[in-house]
């Protein structure tokens, strides 16, 4: 799309680019559903073409939606938009970095980022955005509606508290009613974690140089900085990105740290001792039997099943992430697209992103590469998906991908058209929440990651989809990520848990009771549900055991998902396996492994290598816990994510990882599950790491079936033969011993957990 395509329309204080309107026609509408495959009968949808003009408003507002084939604004949801967007024009004017943004974005060389002059290019472009917010003036500086990542002592907004069981404080007026508003923090805050990627860009330019042109082997920089050669993606945004991961835990980590040493503790000993064999059990988890069970088969798998459950949905569709993905079209194709059309069609859809992640999208919103960036065509290891691939067998009933969706976005344009077009969609039918809470007693801020989606919840033929996704597997994880789709009273539950932090968003002056919203169940029987599976697929497992358990991470320091899983492990009689997309292993897991290794349990442990993953931030608490858990339980059987050269000369290889060909990364293994003895299983968005007992909300299915298991057992080893090698030694896991990194800015431990260690 070109320049003169757009037309400046101002909606919140600044211009912002959007799509040129074009008139819309029963006729051109028919012309444009015959192009694309549209099942829903046309004559069905509402056309305000005796109001021009109200139409057009509309049109631009929501960013051409009516270019999708899905039903169109009536004359009413466009008259009664321009007060909606009136009230957000006042509002906006209380947020201008994203209009700084716009008129300072950073352009940097895209791909491994080794070129020293592009990189000082990129530095310099960066210090003038710096400068540019430094020259503000300090009440324009202090504009804006996100709190940033630091809100112990300094912020001044009004938060409120929520009711127990949940100690939080969620903050007022973020989420604003009838406003297509995305909060931004305000540019003194952005400051800051431009000042933290200017550093971090500087170091990785220093080693540039230090290797390339002072004949250095660079060994002195940290791997966070040196070891990206595997990388053919976009390492300097790789490196602001880790930057802002490492910066949304810091307050958090400081707070837990304060509170363990004033204990005179070393190494978090006294949080170790909250989780002895003695307090951990596993049976306080309600479980409920016949519950039917599907373990999704990779990206297009997800989005066909995903998609397929919106359109059967007839009263509401709750969608909670923790990420989103601007470069993705599958998320793009779901927000912009599916919802939109689920929503016009009547269906109550309500989505809950997280704050947080959303404040370091805009960060990230300044960054522009300055060439293409070569990417990966396939992500499944048979070679047959691709970044479209889903499109090619949508279920019936599915709206076709839009043109506006099938463009890129950066992050701050993608988070406005979604919360335009949540907007358009006549009586409130599309809601976007943002989850921003912070612990009550420490005030740090409390992630949201449990990720979900549940269809008709309130009902008898709920279904809910859970585990490790964002939306959907990212291209980068393809078949490597871990998410099942489950029935009845589990799947209600889920949607309580969606409930219950939904509400904890209400700030209105009277605070809400919080309960659960889950019907009561008082005979555990089969559900017969109203949306089916498609055709071609089947469940897993129909007549599966299964318990959620969500966890309420606070200054406390209680991670039941943890406490139940430790409890189970201390009765496996006969192998272990688990595989984390990020982790530590905290001191009472080990001794846990380490007790069901003499009793000749079978441990294997499968991780991420920072030839994987795409953070860098916990690595080295990965690895120094992985050195404390070899020393504490040397049978444990730890593999880790390599190059396929590393590969092909380790001992540990299996055949079928022995790669013949051109140096390969592994893909990212996002998958997280747990299984025992071949018949318990756990699975959902709880990593295994300290953290979660502190700063990020999970919830997790445990499950008890011997299918389910086996599909996972099976999905573990194929994962562990075609991408990893063992660990052998503890010492491998020392820092700068080539998996550990040396410690740097980037990978900053959480917590006082593996000091020493």
């Amino acid at each position: 799309m070109k320049q003169e395509d757009f037309a400046p329309f101002d909606t919140k204080g600044d211009v912002m680019l959007m799509p040129q309107s074009i008139p819309v026609s029963q006729d051109n509408l028919k012309s444009l559903l015959d192009e694309n495959r549209q099942v829903d009968d046309i004559s069905s949808a509402e056309f305000a073409l005796e109001d021009s003009a109200k139409l057009l408003f509309a049109n631009q507002v929501v960013g051409a939606i009516l270019t999708t084939a899905i039903p169109a604004l009536t004359a009413t949801a466009a008259s009664n938009l321009a007060p909606a967007v009136n009230e957000s024009s006042a509002e906006g004017q209380k947020q201008v970095l994203g209009a700084i943004l716009k008129e300072n974005l950073v352009a940097f060389p895209g791909g491994a980022g080794c070129d020293l002059a592009g990189v000082d290019k990129a530095i310099e472009n960066l210090g003038r955005l710096i400068q540019s917010i430094q020259d503000l003036d300090p009440k324009t500086a202090s504009l804006g509606s996100a709190p940033g990542f630091d809100t112990r002592i300094s912020d001044s907004r009004v938060w409120v508290p929520t009711r127990t069981p949940t100690p939080y404080e969620v903050l007022v007026g973020v989420n604003f009613n009838k406003t297509a508003i995305v909060p931004q923090v305000t540019p003194t805050c952005a400051l800051k974690y431009y000042l933290d990627i200017q550093k971090a860009w500087v170091e990785r330019r220093n080693y540039i140089q230090e290797s390339q042109f002072q004949n250095g082997s660079g060994d002195q920089f940290c791997s966070c900085f040196r070891q990206w050669g595997h990388s053919t993606g976009n390492v300097m945004n790789s490196i602001a990105n880790q930057s802002l991961e490492q910066a949304m835990v810091r307050e958090s980590s400081a707070c837990v740290t304060s509170r363990l040493l004033q204990e005179g503790c070393l190494r978090g000993s006294t949080w170790d001792n909250r989780y002895t064999a003695e307090d951990c059990r596993h049976n306080f988890a309600k479980y409920y039997k016949s519950t039917s069970l599907r373990l999704i088969q990779g990206r297009d798998d997800y989005i066909h099943s995903f998609a397929w459950m919106t359109s059967q949905a007839q009263q509401s569709v709750d969608l909670s992430t923790c990420y989103v993905f601007p470069h993705d079209p599958a998320q793009r194709y779901i927000f912009l697209d599916l919802l939109t059309h689920t929503a016009m069609r009547g269906v109550q859809v309500r989505v809950n992103i997280d704050l947080m992640t959303v404040e370091s999208t805009m960060i990230k919103s300044a960054f522009h590469a300055q060439h293409k960036i070569p990417k990966k065509t396939t992500v499944s290891r048979d070679g047959k998906t691709t970044q479209f691939s889903f499109l090619d067998c949508l279920p019936l009933g599915c709206p076709p991908m839009s043109e506006r969706s099938k463009m890129p976005f950066n992050g701050l344009d993608f988070l406005t058209e979604i919360m335009q077009r949540a907007l358009a969609v006549p009586d409130g039918k599309y809601q976007v929440r943002f989850w921003c809470a912070r612990d009550v007693q420490d005030g740090y801020r409390i992630k949201n990651h449990s990720k979900c989606a549940v269809f008709d919840g309130k009902t008898e033929s709920a279904v809910a989809f859970i585990g490790g996704s964002n939306v959907a597997p990212t291209i980068e994880c393809g078949d490597a990520d871990c998410d099942m789709i489950v029935t009845g009273p589990v799947a209600s539950e889920v949607g309580g848990t969606f409930d219950h932090l939904w509400d904890c968003l209400e700030t209105e002056p009277n605070i809400k009771e919080f309960e659960k919203k889950v019907a009561p169940h008082e005979e555990e029987k089969k559900m017969e549900s109203a949306i089916n599976l498609l055709p071609h697929q089947s469940w897993l497992d129909a007549n599966a055991t299964v318990a959620l358990l969500r966890s309420d991470p606070s200054s406390s320091g209680e991670d039941v998902i943890l406490r139940h899983i430790l409890g189970v492990i201390a009765t496996a009689q006969e192998s272990v396996h688990m595989i984390m997309g990020h982790c530590n292993f905290p001191k009472p897991l080990a001794i846990a492994l380490g007790k069901a290794c003499k009793r000749g349990v079978k441990v294997k442990l499968l991780v991420n290598s920072l030839y994987s993953s795409d953070l860098r931030v916990n690595q080295r608490d990965m690895f120094l816990s992985l050195r404390q858990l070899l020393h504490i339980a040397p049978d444990v059987e730890v593999w880790t994510t390599a190059l396929s050269s590393i590969r092909q000369k380790h001992p540990t290889t299996d055949p079928a990882g022995r790669i013949a060909t051109a140096d390969s990364s592994p893909p990212f293994l996002h998958a997280k599950f747990t299984v025992v003895d071949r018949k318990w299983s756990a699975a959902g968005s709880w990593n295994v790491w300290t953290r979660a007992a502190y700063h990020e909300i999970e919830h997790e299915l445990f499950i008890e079936s011997t299918f389910v298991a086996e599909a996972l057992i099976a999905k573990f080893e194929k994962d562990r033969k075609s991408t990893s090698i063992r660990l052998l030694h503890a010492d491998e896991c020392l820092p700068g011993a080539g998996w550990c990194p040396s410690g740097c800015q980037l990978c900053q431990q959480y917590g006082p957990f593996f000091i020493n260690v």
